[in-house]
């Protein structure tokens, strides 16, 4: 698998084309299953793990992905053969409660007690990625930006992101940090995917045009979490999800399985190339709950889509 760089111009990660999100791991997918899908993710080449401090929270055990990953890690003696990018912000303060009225959000403290935790649950001496994971509009962006770059600046932390931001809020971010010559956001991540959603002003975790321009002039890394839609791309004849189902969506579904078929590949594997050779590369964030799930998606990594193949996809539906 490629490895790429990620970089602030301070600090550079090489990870894996692929990113394998863990958010299910300990809850819905258990631990031994979990352990042999990051024993293959590690022996295919796969160096880039996601995880938060809210994942698990959803039946009370908010932090058990990165407890699982931790207890990976240990049992396997490694190192640093895995970058981990894990967030702060959408932490539940009720045990039993989600709602996002209880979310901690990003206030100075917050980050520094979090970013502790974070870490001895993970078993690491540096978060290799720290994203702040939810905008949160009641903290004063000074206090984010400050309280993020002092955990930069001692090598707490590697580098840092954003996700769930819209773009001028990410700007803003990194133009107070800026003017201090401090770290700033080098990495993005939203939601995205080969459908399109129904336009929505007020929804901000996903990537946009304005997004990518604003990525490719700044040099931001983008990442792509759901870029499978939560497997609708695996079931021929179920309709998109709600916010995906309408008629442009069907003709681009359509296209994509004649494309897939053409090309001997699955649908998941030509949308995974297809956001990992576009004009703005990106990292897609994928989740599996077996190794079977994780070795079709493992294949996207050696299918190249040519030019008219990316304009026949692109043009669907418009």
């Amino acid at each position: 698998m490629r490895q790429l760089p990620l970089s602030d111009g301070r600090v550079e990660l090489r990870v894996s084309q692929l990113c394998l999100g863990t958010m299910y791991f300990g809850y819905r997918t258990d631990e031994p299953t979990s352990f042999a899908i990051l024993d293959r993710f590690l022996e295919a080449g796969g160096s880039f793990l996601d995880t938060a401090n809210n994942y698990g929270q959803w039946h009370g055990d908010a932090g058990e992905s990165e407890r699982v990953i931790g207890r990976w890690r240990r049992s396997r003696g490694l190192s640093d053969e895995v970058v981990i990018a894990t967030k702060v912000g959408a932490r539940t303060l009720v045990p039993g409660d989600p709602s996002p009225r209880h979310w901690q959000g990003l206030g100075a403290k917050t980050i520094q007690e979090d970013a502790e935790t974070s870490l001895r649950q993970l078993g690491v001496d540096r978060l290799d990625l720290y994203y702040a994971h939810i905008d949160d509009r009641a903290t004063p962006q000074e206090e984010t930006v400050d309280a993020l770059a002092t955990l930069a600046e001692q090598g707490t932390v590697g580098l840092l992101g954003a996700s769930n931001h819209a773009t001028w809020r990410i700007e803003r971010a990194r133009s107070i940090a800026r003017a201090a010559g401090r770290p700033a956001y080098s990495c993005v991540q939203q939601e995205h995917s080969y459908l399109l959603p129904w336009p929505d002003p007020g929804q901000v975790n996903l990537v946009s045009e304005e997004l990518v321009d604003y990525a490719s002039a700044e040099d931001l890394a983008l990442l792509a979490y759901s870029p499978l839609l939560k497997g609708v791309y695996a079931r021929p004849g179920e309709a998109p999800p709600a916010g995906y189902d309408h008629p442009t969506n069907r003709a681009r579904l359509a296209v994509l399985r004649e494309v897939a078929a053409e090309l001997g590949a699955t649908p998941s594997q030509v949308v995974l190339a297809w956001l990992m050779g576009g004009r703005r590369p990106m990292i897609p964030v994928v989740g599996a709950s077996t190794v079977a799930q994780l070795e079709e998606l493992l294949g996207a990594t050696e299918l190249r889509l040519d030019g008219e193949v990316r304009e026949r996809l692109d043009a669907a539906g418009r």
